[in-house]
C-alpha cells in the first residue's frame, strides 16, 4: 500500500469505528420492517436519523483532512444514506402539469388555542379539511364551524373533525381511546357524484413528551440519565400503542372498495414502522410531488415530519405544501392537491 493510503497511529481505530458507525447507520433500511412488539428500540433510529447522517458526513470531512483517499471511499459508501432522507427533505419532486380538481388540508389544531383559524380556512377554500386535537364542544369550535365551514358537511369523532364540500354518505369510527389511549381514527365515504372516495382521518397516539423534559435531558447533566429513561419509556410505550392502532387501521385501507385518501397526524416520522405499514398500500403525496422540507412539527428545535397525506393509486398528486408561514399551532398545515379518479 502506498504511503498516502497507509494507516498510522490511531488511524486504524478511527477507520474501523467509522466503518461500524456507517454499518449501524444503514439499519434505517431495517427499522421500518421490525414491529415494535419484536424489538421496540428500532423505533429510535428513524427519529435521530438526520443527526446520524450529519455525524457521518462530519466524520468524512475529518477524514479528508487525515486521509483523503479513505474519505472518498466513505463518501461513496454513504450514498445510500441519502434515499431515506428524501421522505423528509424532498427538493426534487415530480413536476405535474395536470390541473388539480381536489384540495385537502390537514392540521393538528392544538385545541384552537391561537387566533386566525377562520381567516386561514376562508382563504384556503379546500374541498376537504381534516383536523386533529380539535374538540367540538366549545365556543371556539362553533365559531370556526359557523364561519369557515358553514357550507360544509361535518362529522366528528372526539378530537378529530372532518369537513367536506361533498356529501358524507358513511362515517365510521375506526379506533377511539381503547385501553387508556387517546389516539383516534375514523373514515368518511364521500359522494363525488360520479364516484365515491374514502377519506380517513388519523391521529395516532401522542408520545406526551414536553419541551422541558427534552431540554433538561440535553442540557442538565445531573438529570440527563433519569430524563433519558423517562424519554425512552414514553417512546417505546408509544411505539407499541402505534402498532396496535395501525393493525386496526389497515383493514379500512386495504379492504376499501373505494379509492382512499388518508391524512392526519401520525405522531411518527418517515422510515418508521407506522409509516412503512401505510406506504405498503398508499402513496405519500409529499414524496411524489414535494419540493421543500416536509417537517411539520415545529415546537422543538429539532423539527419533525409528523403530518401526512397519503393516497391510493387512483389519485394523481399534483402539488404538496407544508405551510410554514402559518403558525396556528405547534404543527404546520399540510395541503395536498390531487386530480380525482
Amino acid at each position: 500500500m502506498g504511503r498516502g493510503l497507509r494507516l498510522r497511529g490511531l488511524d486504524p481505530v478511527f477507520f474501523i469505528s467509522h466503518l461500524i458507525f456507517l454499518g449501524l447507520s444503514y439499519t434505517i433500511y431495517l427499522a421500518p420492517h421490525i414491529a415494535p412488539s419484536t424489538f421496540p428500540y428500532f423505533g429510535f433510529v428513524p427519529i435521530v436519523y438526520p443527526l446520524i447522517v450529519l455525524a457521518n458526513f462530519a466524520l468524512i470531512i475529518f477524514l479528508f483532512w487525515r486521509r483523503a483517499p479513505y474519505a472518498i471511499l466513505f463518501l461513496f459508501l454513504s450514498v445510500g444514506l441519502y434515499f431515506p432522507l428524501n421522505k423528509t427533505y424532498q427538493f426534487f419532486g415530480k413536476k405535474v402539469e395536470t390541473a388539480p380538481d381536489f384540495k385537502i388540508v390537514s392540521l393538528n389544531g392544538q385545541y384552537l388555542r391561537e387566533p386566525g383559524f377562520v381567516n386561514f380556512f376562508n382563504q384556503e377554500k379546500a374541498d376537504v379539511v381534516v383536523l386533529q386535537e380539535v374538540y367540538w364542544r366549545n365556543e371556539k369550535f362553533e365559531n370556526l364551524k359557523d364561519s369557515a365551514f358553514a357550507d360544509y358537511y361535518h362529522e366528528k369523532h372526539s378530537l378529530i373533525q372532518v369537513f367536506s364540500k361533498y356529501p358524507i354518505i358513511e362515517f365510521k369510527k375506526i379506533f377511539s381511546g381503547e385501553d387508556n389511549t387517546v389516539g383516534l381514527a375514523a373514515y368518511a365515504d364521500l359522494d363525488l357524484g360520479k364516484d365515491t372516495i374514502r377519506l380517513i382521518n388519523v391521529y395516532l397516539e401522542p408520545m406526551f413528551i414536553d419541551k422541558k423534559l427534552v431540554k433538561e435531558t440535553v442540557s442538565d447533566m445531573e438529570t440527563a440519565e433519569a430524563n433519558s429513561i423517562v424519554l425512552k419509556n414514553k417512546l417505546t410505550k408509544g411505539f407499541l400503542q402505534h402498532e396496535s392502532q395501525i393493525k386496526k387501521l389497515l383493514p379500512y385501507i386495504n379492504g376499501s372498495k373505494h379509492p382512499v385518501i388518508l391524512a392526519g397526524d401520525l405522531n411518527a416520522v418517515p422510515n418508521s414502522y407506522e409509516y412503512q405499514q401505510i406506504i405498503y398500500w398508499l402513496k405519500d403525496a409529499y414524496v411524489e410531488v414535494g419540493k421543500s422540507s416536509g417537517t411539520s412539527f415545529h415546537d422543538f428545535k429539532y423539527p419533525l415530519r409528523l403530518d401526512y397525506i397519503f393516497s391510493s393509486d387512483e389519485f394523481l398528486p399534483t402539488r404538496y405544501e407544508v405551510r410554514k408561514d402559518v403558525k396556528l399551532s405547534d404543527h404546520y398545515p399540510v395541503i395536498g392537491y390531487f386530480k380525482l379518479p
